[in-house]
């Protein structure tokens, strides 16, 4: 595998793109899962399920985590810790917060007009 360049890391971390890998099986699991997809969805984020193309971070259910996993799961995760995304927790809802902030702005700021980079304080 090529190394990866400061370009494409660059390039995730301004993608849209949420993958979620996993199938939540416990209760409380299955809730947040959908709890998460939908609140990606409100903010103007892509939720996918296939590593296909640049990713903001991977969501992940707490049994991939433990290694509970089929072999697809599992390599799609070592392929994205590979490319430098973070893989977080479902239940992890601050660090999703923290990962998605910066797109979730520039969204933000292209809805209501307001260039990127721009700031409103004149600085």
């Amino acid at each position: 595998m090529s190394p990866i360049s400061s370009i494409e890391v660059a390039r995730a971390r301004r993608s849209r793109r949420v993958l979620f890998v996993g199938n939540p099986t416990r209760y409380a699991d299955v809730s947040q899962w959908a709890m998460v997809r939908q609140w990606v969805a409100l903010h103007g984020l892509e939720p996918i399920r296939e590593l296909e193309g640049d990713v903001l971070c991977v969501i992940v259910t707490e049994d991939i985590l433990d290694g509970r996993c089929s072999q697809k799961e599992s390599a799609a995760v070592q392929h994205a810790r590979a490319l430098g995304v973070p893989c977080i927790s479902v239940h992890d809802t601050t660090l999703i917060w923290q990962v998605t902030a910066r797109v979730r702005s520039r969204i933000r700021e292209s809805a209501v007009g307001v260039p990127s980079g721009v700031h409103r304080d004149g600085a």
